[in-house]
């Protein structure tokens, strides 16, 4: 009886000792996918960054120094070297070690972003950045934030050197990865919304149709829609006056664009200025002639998508100004939308209209107050 009283004691006390074992295994493991608990100077990212900065060189450079590289893989997930997965060190230290033999189709891989082979750029920007610079990252979640970096513009690669400067996620990937060694120098660069003077377009240069529209399609979705395809919104910023990357105010493009970035902090309040009016944000009433935003942006647009209807129509831009300042919705903060459009009868109908016209000259009618904008 003692012997088994003895034994099953015995076995009780190995199991909470095997139990103590695992659990302190699975708090070193927990603690290991902590950046805070895993030094920059690990072994794993000691032979990634050795690997990475021997195998990738010149043109195919992906870091500048060894510490930037070891303060970037801090952050990274360890990931398993069997099995390596999507933006791990694990698969970064894979494509590194291919690139000693083929640098040219690895070493963006090997890199900060990981080419869409290990991850994204806004996959490992939406991770990094927010741990290093947690006070300019601007985002309440990743999803917050991956949203808005699709609408960044992506070079679809990656040069350390190049991509120092210009709007893009590759600019802000590179200063991240400065910022993990100089958070006080180069946070500020790597936000989302532009930050002069580097990931941000030249501030007296015009900023391109296709930025515009990648960022105000990405932030400005659902009942916020402010155009039905890129391809529309395309047309419709051609007929815009450009401006530059600096405006904040201007009836143009570059205003608008200023508003769909911070769409992406704030939706609900900037997708209106974003869009095609402007809604009295980009540009505003004329006090001295009476002519009101709104109705500047519906005239220009409606000219430029329907030249024959609107020269056999208004005819004119003052006329065309004229009658539009009698429309409801033309007056500030009217919030056109797409689906404010398709529930108007009134200006948004005709700017909703006139949009689509730029593709399909069917919608003039509408778009100058006929049809289904009676």
């Amino acid at each position: 009886m003692r012997r088994a009283a003895l034994s099953q004691l015995i076995g009780f006390s190995l199991v909470a000792l095997a139990l103590g074992a695992c659990q302190a295994i699975a708090g070193i493991e927990e603690r290991e996918l902590d950046p805070s608990a895993r030094p920059a100077d690990s072994k794993q990212c000691k032979d990634y960054c050795n690997a990475v900065l021997q195998n990738c060189v010149g043109e195919n450079a992906v870091y500048n120094d060894l510490a930037g590289c070891l303060g970037f893989c801090r952050y990274l997930d360890p990931g398993d070297s069997l099995e390596p997965e999507p933006n791990t060190v694990a698969c970064r230290t894979r494509e590194a070690s291919f690139a000693k033999l083929e640098p040219d189709s690895h070493c963006k891989a090997a890199g900060p972003g990981g080419n869409d082979v290990c991850g994204s750029d806004c996959d490992a920007y939406c991770q990094v950045y927010p741990e290093v610079c947690p006070d300019d990252y601007l985002y309440t979640s990743t999803d917050s934030c991956l949203k808005a970096c699709r609408g960044v513009t992506d070079q679809d690669s990656f040069d350390v050197t190049r991509d120092h400067d210009g709007d893009s996620i590759e600019c802000r990937l590179v200063h991240t990865v400065s910022s993990t060694t100089l958070p006080d120098t180069h946070c500020s660069h790597a936000p989302i919304p532009p930050a002069q003077p580097y990931c941000a377009g030249k501030p007296d240069k015009p900023p391109t149709c296709p930025e515009y529209c990648q960022i105000v399609m990405a932030a400005c979705d659902g009942e916020l829609t402010q155009y039905e395809s890129p391809e529309q919104c395309l047309a419709v910023c051609d007929a815009l006056e450009p401006g530059t990357n600096d405006d904040r105010m201007g009836n143009n493009v570059g205003c608008r664009r200023y508003h769909s970035f911070a769409s992406t902090l704030d939706p609900a309040t900037h997708c209106y200025h974003a869009g095609p009016t402007g809604d009295g944000h980009c540009g505003k009433d004329n006090e001295e002639t009476g002519v009101r935003a709104n109705c500047e942006s519906y005239c220009r647009l409606v000219e430029a998508a329907c030249p024959e209807a609107f020269a056999a129509g208004p005819g004119s831009s003052s006329s065309c100004l004229d009658a539009c300042n009698d429309l409801d919705e033309s007056e500030l903060d009217s919030e056109y939308s797409v689906a404010n459009g398709e529930s108007s009868k009134a200006l948004n109908c005709r700017v909703l209209y006139t949009a689509r016209a730029f593709e399909d000259e069917t919608a003039c009618a509408s778009a100058l107050g006929g049809d289904l904008c009676e």
